[in-house]
């Protein structure tokens, strides 16, 4: 039979600890913060860059729709669709319903999301540790001297 080890620790005591400690709440607001500033970065992009990028992309490629219809597609009558409620997708002219196909906007805007929120930590990491660095000099600056009198030498 085996005794249990009096310094090992359970599972939840273990659990326990994690979860009271300081660093679970930073990590928490953290979370919460980042899922706003994503819903920021994605607002963004939707309702600001992506109608300007998809109107100069449109103006580039001669006013079609920034999307790919795939292959096998159905052509159905407009009118009767229409009036059933349904929405057309308009590629050149002509009206897709119940079509496959590539939308490239989403695409650039899901990168777009990623570069925003790469360069805002990007930018956040390079800012604490600029505060780090100038904090370490600042100590390392007023930090007390003492006098060695056998060497007659300052050590810290």
């Amino acid at each position: 039979m085996s005794k249990k080890d009096p310094n090992k620790k359970g599972f939840f005591q273990e659990f326990k600890e994690f979860i009271t400690k300081g660093n679970i709440l930073d990590l928490a607001v953290g979370v919460i913060i980042g899922g706003a500033f994503n819903t920021i970065v994605t607002t963004l992009n939707q309702k600001v860059l992506m109608p300007i990028i998809n109107w100069v992309l449109s103006y580039i490629s001669g006013g079609s729709e920034l999307c790919t219809v795939l292959p096998n597609y159905t052509l159905y009558d407009p009118a009767n669709l229409e009036q059933a409620g349904a929405t057309p997708i308009v590629v050149n002219g002509v009206s897709y319903y119940q079509v496959n196909y590539i939308n490239w906007s989403a695409l650039i805007e899901s990168i777009f999301n990623f570069l925003f929120i790469a360069l805002t930590l990007f930018i956040i990491v390079k800012v604490a540790q600029f505060a780090s660095r100038k904090r370490q000099e600042f100590v390392d600056k007023h930090k007390p001297m003492t006098t060695d009198n056998a060497n007659d030498t300052q050590v810290e």
